[in-house]
């Protein structure tokens, strides 16, 4: 704990970078400092040799590209953690291992000095660097501990809300939220969320890419992860769940009374039911037909429903004509051109159809009724 050869005891190292993690960015904060100390460079590369951060004047991308070479290196030889120092030029190189945000990052010290200048800047950038990596690895310790105790706050909360509050109650539970990025009494979404659970980790408690977030897990089998969330009308839904693994969301519409919670996430089922290719259904961009039909979602509905068509869908052809017929809003001739056939032979098949139903296709009752059993049975067929 004595002075170092540049005159710059450890305590006083201490103080100056203890000063930095007081800052809104720690990171940039303590190589700016860091560089001052020894008038010098530094700069933080990513586990692929990227440049994520750098102060001052040295060569980065040349040394990037040693800190790289040099990792490869220490991982043969198990010295990952170890400080490594080298030449660049006339730069004197140090550089150290630190996990921040769960990643592995190397902490650069470049110092530019020559004669007797030299041995006391190596000497003080080697203990600027040492004391820089301890801090850091602190720092990035209290983060991983706050950020557990904001997923756990956030489960918590969400229980509540799951269960249902009473409107005595939302003043209390809006003061809690206000912390994690919303606005009290500000309009809300909620969400359900599935990820295939063989390749997809839960989306965890993060900076939000726009306005506030709280979640929490709602089931977690061998095949599937579910997720349950609740969001500011800003937050990016399609961006901030984006996710590796992602089957998809379910969107409520907005809303401001957190005892409808409960009521909101069930239409976020409904609207999650109805998801296909795009991942993202909102409940208030559903069409009415989509919407019945992915409410209809139970063993008895798709019986209700395979009953009526049957007597009308009783053959291949009879099921691709009518899909057809419907797809084509009814056009005679442009369901002949993508079935390949006579426009009679549609209208032949369209008027056996229409004896079974009793009524014309052109009744929009029974239009109505056609086109959302055939959307009810491709749900159930894609869900």
């Amino acid at each position: 704990m004595g002075p170092s050869r540049y005159g710059l005891k450890r305590e006083q190292i201490f103080d100056e970078l203890m000063t930095a993690m007081n800052s809104s960015d720690p990171l940039e904060s303590a190589l700016s400092r860091v560089t001052k100390l020894i008038d010098g460079g530094g700069l933080v590369v990513n586990d692929l040799g990227e440049i994520v951060r750098s102060v001052g004047s040295a060569p980065n991308k040349l040394i990037a590209r040693w800190v790289h070479e040099e990792a490869a290196v220490a991982v043969q030889s198990s010295q990952a953690t170890a400080m490594k120092s080298g030449m660049i030029g006339r730069w004197h190189v140090f550089a150290q291992t630190v996990r921040l945000r769960s990643r592995e990052h190397v902490i650069v010290v470049a110092v530019h000095a020559d004669g007797a200048e030299a041995e006391q800047s190596v000497a003080t950038a080697e203990v600027i660097l040492d004391v820089a990596s301890k801090l850091l690895r602190a720092f990035e310790g209290f983060e991983t501990f706050s950020i557990s105790n904001r997923r756990e706050e956030s489960s918590r909360v969400l229980r509540d809300l799951e269960a249902g509050v009473s409107p005595g109650r939302e003043p209390a539970i809006w003061r809690i939220l206000e912390s994690f990025g919303f606005t009290s009494y500000e309009p809300i979404r909620a969400l359900r969320i599935r990820l295939d659970g063989t390749d997809a980790v839960p989306i965890r408690q993060a900076p939000s890419p726009g306005g506030g977030l709280v979640i929490k897990e709602s089931g977690n089998g061998s095949s599937v992860i579910e997720q349950t969330a609740i969001c500011t009308a800003d937050f990016d839904v399609e961006g901030g769940f984006d996710a590796a693994g992602l089957v998809g969301v379910g969107v409520s519409g907005l809303f401001t009374g957190l005892s409808q919670v409960p009521e909101m996430l069930q239409t976020a089922d409904v609207a999650l039911a109805s998801v296909r290719e795009a991942k993202f259904a909102f409940v208030d961009r559903m069409r009415p037909v989509e919407w019945a039909a992915a409410r209809m979602n139970s063993r008895f509905d798709r019986r209700l429903v395979e009953v009526f068509l049957a007597p009308i869908m009783n053959g291949p052809e009879a099921q691709k004509t009518l899909r057809t017929y419907v797809e084509c809003g009814g056009n005679i001739a442009e369901v002949a051109a993508r079935l390949q056939v006579h426009e009679n032979t549609v209208r032949y098949r369209i008027g056996q159809v229409e004896k079974m139903l009793g009524s014309r296709l052109t009744d929009p009752r029974t239009a109505a009724e056609i086109v959302l059993a055939l959307q009810c049975l491709n749900t159930a067929k894609q869900g």
